[in-house]
């Protein structure tokens, strides 16, 4: 992957002594010789940097953390984070941070320097989800694919961090929660807002499988692809459940134990699916 493909912004690091921390990625790619002074890294660090292109990452917020340095990350080993990235982080840093940590892991030894750290990247992780959901709610972008997610009430949680995701990826999702105001009638919207969608994602649960409404939502959208050809009905997995016989035949997105990789291919189904039409 080139630098040109992550703007700068937040990262997640994948690998290395820094693996599942959120950083800001600030630098181009610099390469490391053997002139390099490496007597503030450890070991492992220099092993992992040298003679490698890297990135300059902060892990919070970089005006808050100028005096606390920047770390150098090889460049394979950070990628965008995703909305499940931050949520999962922002967990474990409350953990490190706060009064629960002897009771999680009791040889767990975070000294003061290493907690004012992690409190900056708390920070910064909250900051980032605040801008991402405020974002993805208020944005009105006219570019990419309109996207209805078909979801149970119970699925909220998920359905959430992938209409943030999607909007964040350049598309623009229609969500009930965001897209129906008090006063409007309920099906009407959802009506407009499958007719007008150029895909149905549908989240496939035990709670949405045996949800007559999310049938019928979903089920609009499928007989319309047989009528045009055209794939528009998008299965994607959140856990073990009887699938629907329309969609047996169907490759679904698996989010079940990695939302990061089921997402990928989510957006990839979207991107190749709207070349395909243009």
């Amino acid at each position: 992957m080139d630098f040109n493909d992550i703007p700068y912004g937040p990262v997640k690091i994948i690998a290395g002594p820094h693996i599942g921390r959120i950083g800001y990625y600030d630098c181009e790619e610099i390469e490391f010789d053997d002139d390099i002074d490496w007597s503030s890294m450890s070991e492992e660090q220099a092993e992992t940097v040298e003679g490698k292109d890297v990135a300059i990452v902060y892990f919070g917020d970089m005006l808050l953390t100028l005096n606390r340095g920047y770390y150098m990350i090889p460049f394979e080993h950070i990628r965008l984070v995703t909305t499940d990235d931050l949520m999962k982080r922002r967990e474990e840093l409350y953990r490190l941070c706060g009064g629960f940590k002897p009771i999680d892991n009791p040889e767990l030894i975070v000294d003061e320097y290493e907690q004012l750290d992690y409190w900056a990247e708390l920070h910064y992780v909250d900051s980032i989800l605040v801008d991402r959901m405020i974002q993805a709610r208020y944005s009105n972008k006219k570019n990419g694919a309109k996207v209805f997610i078909s979801h149970s009430s119970k699925d909220k949680k998920v359905a959430i961090w992938i209409s943030t995701d999607l909007t964040n990826a350049g598309h623009t999702p229609w969500f009930d929660q965001w897209d129906i105001t008090v006063g409007e009638s309920i099906p009407q919207k959802i009506s407009e807002g499958v007719t007008e969608a150029n895909f149905v994602i549908v989240l496939l649960s035990e709670h949405s499988v045996n949800s007559n409404w999310v049938e019928r939502e979903w089920q609009t959208k499928y007989w319309d692809e047989v009528q045009k050809g055209t794939i528009q009905v998008l299965p994607v997995l959140l856990e073990d459940c009887e699938i629907p016989a329309l969609l047996k035949t169907k490759r679904y997105a698996d989010l079940r134990h990695d939302y990061n990789n089921g997402f990928q291919d989510i957006l990839i189904a979207i991107d190749r699916l709207q070349e395909k039409e243009s």
